[in-house]
């Protein structure tokens, strides 16, 4: 018996296992890639619809009671269900089911964007 016989079925059998560990590595980082994309399309794009629910509602209801003097606490919550509303009507069902997934509760997580982002708009900058 030469080394021969010896090294080869051990090299094969190293070398399967190596490339076996390498298309488990890959496979984990393709996915956890695609994970992250479908994550920024999903998320951005339910930040962006917020944000444009956010500034209609102000622009064609809550500005007008507030120019009237007329934006009361009641007034708030019917601006904070516009928005809302006009968030979800825009939501596709996929984006709806992944927030889901994510946060759990998707009336929970609009508000908090929503609110989040009257936050950020009351306290800009004057430009």
């Amino acid at each position: 018996m030469d080394w021969q016989s010896i090294v080869v079925p051990i090299a094969v059998t190293a070398a399967t296992a190596l490339i076996s560990w390498g298309l488990t590595l890959l496979t984990a980082l393709v996915k956890g890639k695609i994970g992250d994309e479908t994550a920024a399309k999903y998320l951005n794009g339910a930040i962006g619809i917020v944000d444009g629910a956010v500034k209609a509602t102000y622009q064609t209801y809550v500005q007008a009671l507030k120019e009237s003097g007329d934006f009361d606490k009641e007034a708030q919550l019917a601006a904070l269900e516009k928005a809302k509303y006009a968030a979800l009507a825009q939501l596709s069902e996929d984006a709806k089911e992944y927030i889901r997934a994510l946060y759990g509760d998707l009336d929970k997580w609009l508000e908090t964007q929503i609110e989040s982002r009257l936050y950020e708009l009351k306290n800009a900058p004057a430009a």
